[in-house]
């Protein structure tokens, strides 16, 4: 992050932050030398000075017929974030209740591509704390390229994390698959076995991923109470098998 993104970050305007770096820079300046240097045109400094001055980032003084304008010191940008965070420590308790209010709402995304596939891997493993467990129905049709859908080292990173998983799919996509003691499958039966819909659910946390590898596109919804209840059928199932 260089300087002009810091102050980007305090509220300051791609104006405000060129006039007051070029003011540090080069000490003081008339309007039609803070114009010249920064490339803004003259209107536009005589608009963006204004908010400068009432922030106390910089001061004018009378230099004959003309005002000359010098930025004060960095250390006003200090104060000017603890401004900041305390008029945001003032309104949390407003901003809280508006997410605690988004929380009873679903969230959707709607994802696409190889890139939006690796995302919800990537998610997975974001959402997970150490020891957690995730649940995953697989109708695969047959085998894919072992890393061609999954994040850069998904796997060493779950395994770190030591994030158990329950898998219910179908018996050939089962022999595929070597014994691991943090992974538990049960198989369909066969009268039922028509799952090569090479399609993935996915459910972790408070989300729930449909992965379709046939056109590549993937949906997370994000609900506790539609999460739960999902894990709980899916435990129902996975007893029954």
């Amino acid at each position: 992050m260089d300087n002009k993104d810091i102050l980007r970050s305090l509220g300051l305007t791609k104006e405000e932050s060129a006039i007051y770096t070029t003011l540090l820079e080069e000490g003081s300046g008339t309007v039609s030398a803070i114009s010249k240097q920064t490339g803004l045109h003259r209107p536009a400094v005589y608009k963006t000075l204004p908010a400068l001055l009432s922030r106390g980032l910089i001061s004018m003084a009378p230099k004959g017929k003309q005002k000359q304008y010098v930025a004060e010191s960095p250390h006003k940008l200090k104060l000017l974030a603890e401004n900041i965070t305390h008029a945001l420590e003032g309104r949390l308790p407003e901003l809280e209740a508006a997410y605690a209010r988004k929380e009873k709402r679903p969230i959707v995304k709607f994802l696409s591509g190889r890139a939006g596939i690796i995302f919800v891997y990537e998610d997975l493993l974001a959402t997970l704390k150490r020891g957690e467990v995730f649940y995953r129905y697989s109708s695969a049709k047959g085998e894919r390229k072992q890393d061609w859908y999954v994040p850069k080292n998904y796997r060493e990173r779950r395994d770190q994390k030591k994030i158990e998983r329950f898998v219910i799919t179908n018996e050939k996509t089962k022999g595929r698959k070597k014994p691991r003691l943090e992974r538990y499958i049960k198989v369909i039966p066969k009268e039922y076995d028509l799952w090569e819909y090479d399609i993935t659910q996915l459910i972790y946390g408070n989300k729930i991923a449909f992965v379709d590898y046939n056109t590549e596109t993937a949906v997370i919804i994000e609900n506790p109470i539609i999460a739960e209840f999902q894990k709980k059928i899916f435990k129902l199932l996975f007893s029954k098998l």
